[in-house]
């Protein structure tokens, strides 16, 4: 058996895992409805009508069920 088959297989397997963990944090921070409210909140550049509008639209969704 070629040494380069035995650290194949691992390799095989930890990218893919890697993925799904990468994008399960990326999920949680950047994309979820509360890390997109907080941000719109804490933004400088953003009025607070934008914030509220955002805030409001977020809410309505996740209470829809809309995911």
């Amino acid at each position: 058996m070629s040494p380069w088959l035995v650290l194949l297989l691992p390799t095989a397997l930890a990218v893919p895992a890697l993925v799904l963990v990468l994008s399960s944090v990326v999920e949680r921070r950047f994309l979820s409805p509360q890390s997109l409210i907080v941000s719109a909140a804490k933004s400088r550049r953003a009025a607070p009508e934008y914030a509220e509008v955002m805030v409001a639209r977020e809410f309505d969704r996740i209470l829809s069920g809309d995911d």
